[in-house]
Parts: structure tokens; C-alpha cells; sequence
């Protein structure tokens, strides 16, 4: 294959400054050289640097097939826990299900506290929420006597029958509080419910198959994130191994699992600002670009149509911008020729990378603050889903109201002493806990606290390392970025999952003050910012590994393996092992019998889906171990890591350095 044709863009404005080339200095093997290539992700519009310190100028890499075996592996575990959780066991599940059916009948959009929830799906989702299975479900009642999942017979798979057979549409006038997700944008609703408009015969399915295709809608949405990861790190300019490492860490966080399994809004929250990361991953590292400008908005737009936590965005992008628009301004030096001082050798071909739009090397300089293209990502998204928002206001008076129009009562706990060291620490430990393991509604079950620790301490640690690596580094030389914007890089991309914690925190307090019981506290809120968050994680486990960064995804993935090991062992101890047995291996036949029992899908189905898992697993830690052990381009890494330089494949020197992306 030959190289392809180097991308020419139209000129920029007068008054930008022509650019330089800026492969001095970059060390071999960061991911943050020049002359490196770039891949991309679909529809992100971004690209990434492959990290290997040399290559032809413009060239594709492909996605490493570790990579793609992850994001394979991800959607199986997905799958897997959409069979393991019976229908109606997602957070809230039943009321973004009757969204999707008042849609398709009809229903519009109606005033908060107005919308009551359909005949048809409370007829078996009450169960879970109020009925026979609330205390098991809800609180906890296993431990007093409550019946498992395991020891309930379901109603037979050829007997249960469809929304419309069950009630249909008609809204339930009983008393009950409305369904409050008339708060929340339309956008995920309207995708579900024309998936099943476009399904042939589905309004006939059972209730349990339909909410399964709005399952799979859902997997469909975050399926790609370790493959964002893996772009956004490649665009941040990590290594190939720490790249493939960060595409596997959302495998680690069995709640994400657990929500991306299950129908609601959070899907595409997480898709929109892991898409978003992507992009800004390059604007950290200089992309000013109008066309990357309008690339940001674009996400920007669908995170607005998502959840209020978009609102947080902004900020985030306006400081993507300041930090590259710094970046830019300590460009690299070139010759008179305007070519690099030392060319790059080639690399062996490559297969093209999935769709890009290429970003130029030698990107121009704007004289002044990057308002133009800042204002540009700002103000697309504000125009694509701003209008929700503003609707809200007009009609409301709130940006967000109140999806109740009342305040319900509440069951939480009381937490005393009232005062705000009882809050806070309640709020610090619950935030933790259900990050990883939000595995029930809400405890049990519940991750070993061993591992709850274990994790925290792990992503915080290589977190800190790599932001405190950034910033420690010494005078930068000519055309290294200064240390505001080498610091500035890393904490852009952590700042969603950081601007989400404060939200919640913020709201969460404001109900105790009111209630004194610990309200919303929820990781699941978090998950928007995991590709982020899983780059900077990858960054600092470089540095941890210095010179042996081709262990760095099989360090992840065997981590990954225990955490959702140990998730599935809480999970299926609780809801798929009747009470008073402890779990065994001997155990298996009698768990995977009673959860496909459960399953909208014949009981075949639910047992190729968690086999294809299992060898899921075993495919990917098998060639993340050949990798770490002999190197090569499945796992993605550099065919010749740390070569010549003692700074190569050490992310540390990369998030110092950020070199500039060069010429295209």
C-alpha cells in the first residue's frame, strides 16, 4: 500500500502566522512525535499520532488488533450483563422504557408531573419497584428471608405477552408520583422509539424482548468506548501500549457494565463527551482548527440533547482551547526550506485506520486568544441542543424543572449527627463504591471493598502521577510547551469526570440540608468523563512501567478480569443463587440455568452469549501477554520502543513535552 495523499486545507485568515515543523527534540517512541501518522475514530473527526517516533508523512495506522478484540470483548460483557440483570433491574428502567412507549403512542412530551406511566409496562415492572420482588430487589431483603431471582418462578417465556396486551398506552391514575424522566431531553427516547417502529412486528413482542432491542440501542451507543479511548490517547500523543491500555480500563468499572447493559439516558451522555475527548485531545496539543472546532460542537450538541450534566462542557472546551492555543505558541523550529531539521525514517505499511479528517501538521498560530474556533464549538452545540434547554426556561421557568412537580417523599436513610463532615462522608465513600460496583438498586449486591479500595487507589495514584510528572518537569526547551500548558493538557481531559463529581456533590448536599439523607449519589454520573479519565490512567501506569510499556494492557486487562470476576461473583451470589447456598464452581450450571430462565431469549441464546464472553476474555489476555512478551503491532505497540532515547515510551516526558502535531 502506498501512502496516501497528503491533506491540503484551505488557507487560514490573515493575521496567523505561517508554521513550523517541530520534530526536533521529540523523543522516539511517545506517540507525541512528528511525521508519526495519525488514525482516528469514525465521526469523531479527530486523529492520533501512531506513536511509533517515525513514519511517512500522512500515513494511516491501522487499529491494533487488540484493540478491536477489547471493544469486542466490551460489547460481550455488555450483552452478558443485559442477561444476568432480569428486565427492569436497570437504574429507572421502567420509566425510560415508558418514555419510549408514550412516544410511539402518541404520548408527546407533557408537563412535568403529568406524565403517569403506561398500563402496559407498570403491569410488570411494579413488581420490581413496589410488588413481590421490591425488598429482595430494593433493600436488601435476601439477608431476611427474601426469595432470590433463583427461587421465583418467572412467567414462561411463551406465555408472557406485549405492552399492548398487558394495558397498552392508558396512564395509571392510582396516586403514584409521575414519571420524572419528562425532565431530561427527548433525544435517546425518540432513537428507541423509532427503533421499534422500524422493527417489523415488534409492538407484538413480549415486554421482555421489547425492552431487550432498547437494551441493545444502548449497547449499540457505548459499544465504541474503548475504542474513543484508544483514539483519544493516540491523539493525545501516548504510545501505542498505553493507547491499547486505555482502551481497556472502562472494562474495569463493572457499574459502567451494568448501566451501559441496561436501557436509559446515560448511553449517550457517555458516548457524546467520550467523543468530545477525542477531539479535544487534539485541541490540547495545538488542532485550532475551525473544522475540529465545529467537530467538538457537534458533540457538544448531542451531549446537550442527553442530561444536564452537559452543561459542565463549556468550561471544558473553553480550556481545551486556551491550552492549545499556549501550546502553539512554543512551536518547534524549522529549517529554511521549511522541512524538518531531521526527517523521519519510514514505517512498514500499515492498513488505513478507521475514517478521518486529517489534522495538517505545522498548524497556524492565531496572534490573539483562540476565540474564533472556541466560540465556534461553544456556539454549535449551544444551537443543536441548547433549544431544550431554553424550551425548559420558557415554559417552566427552570432550566431544568423538577420532573415530579413535587417533592416525594423519600426513603433514603437518615444520616446523623446532622452536619456536613456526616455528609461528606457519607458522600466520599458512597461516590466510591458506586463508581465500581453499582450493582444493585442500590446495595446489595455489592463489590468486595478490598477491591473498591484496591481500584481507587490504583486510578488515583497513576492519575497523579501524570498530571504531578507534567508539572514538575523543568524550563521547558525551545518549542516545548511551558508548564501552564503541559499541566493544562491533562487536567482538560480529567475535567468532565472532575466538573460531574462537584455537580453531584452540589445537589446531593443542597437534599441533605433538606432531608438530611444522602440523595442522587450515584457513580454512574461520573462515566461521561471515562475516556478521559482512562487516558491520564494510562499515562501515569507508563510512567510507573518506565521502560516495560508493553505490559501496560495486560496489566489492565487482568485487572478488568478481577473486577468483573468479582462483580458477577456478587451479582449471581445474590440474585442467581437461592438463600443459604454459598457460591462454588460446582455452582455454574445452576446459575447460568436460572438467569436463562429470566431471559427474554431462548435458554441457547443466554449460554452462547456468556461463552463468547468467557473466550472473549481468554482471546484478549492471551494476546495482550504475547504482546507483552515479543511486542508487535496487534497489541499496538511500537515496533521499537524507547530506541535511542531514555525518555521514549515514558508518558511522562510526553505530557512534559506535548510536542506540536507536525506537517501533513
Amino acid at each position: 500500500m502506498t501512502p496516501e495523499t497528503p491533506t491540503t486545507d484551505k488557507p487560514e485568515p490573515r493575521g496567523e502566522q505561517p508554521p513550523a515543523a517541530d520534530t526536533a527534540g521529540a523523543p522516539a517512541g511517545t506517540g507525541a512525535t512528528t511525521g508519526a501518522g495519525t488514525a482516528s475514530t469514525a465521526g469523531t473527526g479527530t486523529e492520533a499520532g501512531t506513536g511509533s517516533g517515525a513514519g511517512v508523512a500522512g500515513r494511516r495506522p491501522a487499529v491494533p488488533a487488540l484493540v478491536l478484540l477489547i471493544t469486542a470483548l466490551h460489547v460481550a460483557l455488555l450483552v452478558t450483563y443485559a442477561f444476568v440483570y432480569p428486565t427492569w433491574t436497570g437504574y429507572d428502567e421502567a420509566q425510560h422504557v415508558d418514555m419510549v412507549y408514550g412516544l410511539q403512542h402518541g404520548a408527546g412530551w407533557p408537563a412535568p408531573g403529568e406524565k403517569m406511566i403506561a398500563t402496559g409496562v407498570a403491569a410488570t415492572s411494579d413488581d420490581f419497584d413496589r410488588g413481590r420482588y421490591q425488598d429482595m430487589f430494593q433493600s436488601g431483603g435476601k439477608r431476611r428471608g427474601s426469595p432470590s431471582f433463583a427461587e421465583i418462578a418467572p412467567t414462561p417465556r411463551g406465555e408472557r405477552r406485549s405492552f399492548d396486551e398487558l394495558g397498552g398506552p392508558t396512564p395509571l391514575d392510582d396516586g403514584r408520583l409521575s414519571n420524572q424522566m419528562i425532565q431530561h431531553p427527548p433525544l435517546v427516547y425518540a432513537v428507541g422509539a423509532g427503533l421499534l417502529e422500524i422493527l417489523p412486528g415488534s409492538a407484538d413482542w413480549a415486554y421482555d424482548q421489547q425492552v431487550l432491542a432498547l437494551r441493545l440501542l444502548n449497547i449499540l451507543i457505548v459499544g465504541p468506548l474503548p475504542l474513543l479511548a484508544w483514539a483519544a490517547g493516540r491523539r493525545f500523543g501516548l504510545p501505542g501500549p498505553l493507547a491499547t491500555a486505555a482502551a481497556a480500563l472502562p472494562l474495569a468499572v463493572p457499574g459502567f457494565t451494568r448501566v451501559g447493559a441496561t436501557f436509559n439516558n446515560d448511553g449517550i451522555l457517555i458516548l457524546a463527551t467520550g467523543a468530545l475527548t477525542v477531539v479535544l485531545a487534539g485541541v490540547v496539543r495545538g488542532d485550532l482548527r475551525r473544522r475540529t472546532a465545529a467537530w467538538a460542537g457537534l458533540w457538544f450538541g448531542v451531549a446537550m440533547l442527553s442530561k444536564a450534566f452537559a452543561f459542565a462542557l463549556p468550561v471544558t472546551i473553553a480550556a481545551a482551547y486556551l491550552v492549545g492555543w499556549l501550546h502553539l505558541r512554543r512551536r518547534v523550529q524549522v529549517t529554511d526550506d521549511d522541512s524538518p531539521a531531521h526527517p523521519p525514517a519510514p514505517t512498514p505499511r500499515r492498513l488505513p485506520a478507521l475514517r478521518r479528517l486529517a489534522v495538517p501538521r505545522g498548524l497556524p498560530v492565531p496572534r490573539g486568544l483562540p476565540v474564533l474556533p472556541a466560540t465556534i464549538a461553544v456556539g454549535l452545540g449551544l444551537v443543536i441542543g441548547g433549544w431544550w434547554w431554553v424550551r425548559n426556561f420558557v415554559l417552566y421557568d427552570a432550566l431544568q424543572p423538577n420532573g415530579w412537580a413535587t417533592n416525594p417523599p423519600r426513603r433514603e436513610a437518615l444520616l446523623l449527627p446532622d452536619s456536613f463532615l456526616t455528609w461528606f462522608g457519607y458522600f466520599f465513600r458512597t461516590m466510591i463504591s458506586r463508581f465500581w460496583g453499582g450493582l444493585g438498586m442500590f446495595e446489595p449486591p455489592q463489590l468486595s471493598p478490598v477491591a473498591i479500595v484496591a481500584a481507587t487507589v490504583a486510578v488515583v495514584g497513576l492519575g497523579m502521577t501524570a498530571v504531578v510528572a507534567a508539572a514538575r518537569r523543568g524550563q521547558p526547551a525551545a518549542g516545548e510547551p511551558g508548564r501552564i500548558a503541559r499541566l493544562g493538557a491533562p487536567l482538560v481531559l480529567l475535567a468532565p469526570v472532575a466538573f460531574a463529581y462537584l455537580m453531584v456533590g452540589q445537589r446531593s448536599w443542597a437534599e441533605y440540608e433538606r432531608y438530611t439523607r444522602g440523595i442522587a449519589v450515584q457513580g454512574r454520573y461520573l462515566y461521561l468523563g471515562l475516556v478521559g479519565l482512562a487516558v491520564i490512567t494510562a499515562a501515569g501506569l507508563g510512567r510507573m512501567l518506565g521502560g516495560r510499556v508493553r505490559l501496560a494492557p495486560l496489566a489492565v486487562l487482568v485487572g478488568a478480569a478481577l473486577m468483573q470476576g468479582l462483580a458477577l461473583l456478587a451479582v449471581c451470589s445474590y440474585y442467581w443463587l437461592p438463600r443459604g447456598v454459598a457460591f462454588t464452581p460446582a455452582q455454574v450450571p445452576d446459575v447460568v440455568s436460572a438467569a436463562a430462565r429470566w431471559a427474554p431469549l431462548p435458554f441457547g441464546v443466554t449460554v452462547t452469549v456468556f461463552v463468547l464472553a468467557a473466550l472473549g476474555w481468554l482471546a484478549a489476555l492471551t494476546l495482550a501477554a504475547r504482546a507483552a512478551m515479543v511486542g508487535g503491532r496487534a497489541a499496538g505497540t511500537d515496533a521499537n520502543p524507547g530506541a535511542g532515547d531514555p525518555a521514549a515510551g515514558d508518558p511522562a516526558a510526553h505530557l512534559a513535552r506535548q510536542e506540536t502535531p507536525a506537517r501533513s
